[in-house]
């Protein structure tokens, strides 16, 4: 039987996808997140995922500072960091307190972790502070809805923006550059930001934030690590690398209170999503920074959702992403109906809901 030179072709393209594919979450391929000896800042880290992804970078060799309102957490976090350590005569570990929805503590907290790396700037900013506050849209206080744009997309957006402006520094064309390894922004965003439920008005919108903007920094840092090459081609300037992380439902004491929050019709929703532990979705965020992915999803469900609405985001695989994004959307023609109708379901047995206090 013989073959036209487009099914070859196709053929040949489909083999080195699978390939591909199978390499990569295989975990072959060098380490793209090297994190021994590299001072790592983390946000929102005196408890839940960001204490555990501190208390694991620290396992692997990092230094560590810890950023978060509340001294108390943060010295207890620190200490449970520090025992951690893979070389406690090299590491070093500190804790900032800071209110991150203040944009002069977000330059604050990069001068102060800069001083105390012996004047350089961290080498990764991992933005995990946040908190949800779910409810019906309108039944929550527009302070609630400011709260939730400031404590969940401010944070991240203020940080990285001081980030970056210590990072990016103006190079002129052709002007030589040392050679040194990528940094790292990594932001926390949610599955919501994909594929929202009745009950998240107030905490979806400001995730959705961040992965929009994580999508524009992916673009436009791309023009300054352009500009930051050094004029021998083979001997590259520092780049900077955009990372978001995507977990579903996280165990944690602010999760416990996020449940008693939930409107009854979020529960019915959510049946299906079972919290993860801390300690498990910072080994995959670190597993999927390792292997260099741009968005990063704690498990399977979520990695439905993430290629239900892709869009304009760089894709991690191209052909595991798009094979996904076909099974989904095909899944969403009966997925959105179903959601919808359980809540006019909801509606028309129960009425209007009762505001919570």
């Amino acid at each position: 039987m013989e073959y036209s030179k487009t099914t070859i072709a196709i053929a040949v393209i489909l083999f080195g996808a699978l390939t591909y594919t199978l390499y990569k979450m295989l975990g072959f391929g060098s380490n793209q997140f090297p994190v021994d000896g590299k001072t790592i800042l983390i946000t929102g880290a005196s408890e839940g995922m960001g204490r555990s992804a501190a208390i694991q970078l620290a396992q692997k060799g990092a230094n560590v500072v810890i950023v978060s309102r509340s001294p108390p957490k943060l010295e207890a976090a620190l200490e449970l960091i520090k025992a951690a350590a893979a070389d406690p005569s090299k590491q070093r570990f500190h804790y900032i307190s800071a209110d991150l929805t203040n944009p002069e503590d977000a330059d604050r907290i990069l001068d102060e972790a800069t001083k105390w790396n012996n004047g350089v700037a961290p080498d990764t900013v991992w933005c995990c502070a946040g908190y949800c506050h779910p409810g019906y849209f309108i039944d929550v206080p527009i302070q609630t809805l400011r709260e939730q744009m400031d404590t969940v997309y401010w944070t991240a957006a203020y940080t990285a923006h001081a980030t970056l402006r210590r990072w990016l520094k103006p190079v002129s064309l052709g002007e030589t550059q040392v050679a040194s390894p990528p940094r790292h922004i990594i932001f926390t965003a949610s599955t919501l930001s994909f594929f929202t439920v009745t009950g998240y008005g107030p905490y979806s919108p400001p995730k959705a934030a961040m992965r929009n903007l994580s999508d524009v920094l992916v673009q436009e840092i791309e023009m300054y690590n352009g500009a930051r090459r050094a004029k021998d081609a083979n001997a590259p300037a520092t780049d900077v690398k955009i990372h978001i992380v995507f977990p579903m439902g996280i165990s944690s004491p602010g999760f416990e209170n996020e449940q008693k929050l939930k409107p009854d019709l979020t529960h019915i929703m959510e049946e299906a999503d079972k919290p993860q532990q801390p300690d498990e979705v910072a080994a995959i965020a670190i597993k999927g920074l390792e292997r260099g992915d741009f968005q990063i999803i704690t498990n399977t469900i979520g990695q439905l959702m993430r290629t239900s609405s892709l869009g304009a985001s760089p894709r991690n695989n191209f052909f595991l992403d798009t094979a996904s994004s076909w099974l989904i959307n095909i899944a969403c023609l009966f997925i959105i109906p179903d959601l919808t109708g359980k809540a006019f379901k909801f509606g028309k047995k129960n009425g209007i809901p009762a505001t919570k206090p």
